[in-house]
């Protein structure tokens, strides 16, 4: 019975070591979203889940309308469903998620929310470290978009920004 244990043990570490993965920064499917609920002090965690597929959708139709009407090529970085905590009682939410890939500062990053109600809504991000920070109105969908030129296109002319 000790010989079994021991074999399920070492099989379980070597899964464990084989499975997991280095990365260089927080990566967004590590699942952390830490807001502080207006009126609170401490962070507390929203819960998360994958988005419908009817939800991606409508968000990607409306990102990529959104980014050709200004003339920019979107780039989705993560894509999740935030649910709110049950103390919140509504309020601007500031929200923090792990995304590997952006550029400390980057200006070109936005936050796509699709509300429960079926608007959408698009708010601008910060990028530190790894992470991208935002000021949500609500919750609901949320995709990170970085939005570029196209590839050739005269930058010097001229930056697009968003209505």
């Amino acid at each position: 019975m000790r010989k079994i244990k021991s074999l399920a043990a070492l099989t379980a570490a070597l899964t464990l070591a084989i499975s997991s993965t280095a990365f260089a920064a927080p990566s967004p499917q590590a699942g952390v979203v830490s807001i502080v609920v207006p009126g609170s002090t401490s962070a507390s965690v929203a819960s998360i889940k994958v988005p419908t597929q009817k939800e991606l959708t409508s968000l990607g139709s409306f990102i990529s309308s959104n980014a050709a009407s200004l003339g920019m090529v979107p780039s989705v970085k993560g894509t999740i469903t935030i649910e709110a905590p049950a103390n919140y009682k509504g309020g601007v939410v500031p929200v923090l998620l792990a995304a590997a890939g952006l550029k400390n500062g980057a200006t070109n990053v936005f936050a796509y929310i699709l509300l429960p109600n079926g608007k959408t809504i698009i708010v601008p991000c910060t990028i530190r470290n790894g992470y991208v920070g935002f000021m949500a109105p609500s919750f609901g969908t949320v995709s990170i978009v970085e939005l570029n030129a196209p590839a050739g296109a005269n930058t010097s002319a001229g930056k697009a920004t968003l209505h």
